[in-house]
């Protein structure tokens, strides 16, 4: 008797794990992303709560980047502080220093909020990029191609 006992709270355990976990899979912040013609994908996303941006998904970049013109517009606020330069190898194989902020928040859709992000700022560039810090900062994570989106698990946001 004894025995059945212990099966039967085993087998509770294991179901209640296994219900556990595909919950925990399915759980994560839906952000929708915009496909440009030329086939890059972009989330949208608001800078200190004050600039809305489009970001570029980019897998192939280590930090997130502002252009020059993004970057104006939260430069002064007392949350956004110089950290360091650091070089960077651009797509065209040259290598450049660039400045490295940081920027108190970082949203994503309507509810994936990143705090403290590190930005680098490319004068030359005309388009935001979410790099891989900000995207290993929301991991586990999926994209889904149709329709577009990215399941991302952040923090989310109460206000």
């Amino acid at each position: 008797m004894i025995m059945q006992i212990s099966r039967g709270v085993v087998f509770r355990a294991v179901m209640l794990l296994l219900l556990a976990m595909s919950r925990f899979a399915n759980a994560g912040t839906d952000l929708p992303m915009t496909i440009s013609q030329a086939g890059t994908w972009y989330v949208e996303g608001v800078l200190d709560e004050k600039v809305n941006t489009a970001f570029l998904l980019d897998t192939g970049s280590g930090y997130v980047s502002l252009s020059e013109k993004t970057f104006r517009k939260i430069r002064d606020e007392s949350s956004t502080q110089f950290r360091r330069h650091i070089r960077a190898a651009m797509a065209n194989g040259k290598i450049i220093s660039v400045p490295v902020y940081s920027v108190a928040k970082l949203t994503l859709g309507a509810n994936c909020t990143l705090t403290d992000v590190e930005v680098t700022v490319l004068a030359s560039s005309d388009r935001d990029i979410l790099g891989l810090n900000a995207i290993t900062a929301m991991q586990p994570l999926t994209i889904q191609l149709d329709p577009p989106a990215l399941k991302a698990s952040c923090p989310i946001q109460k206000i």
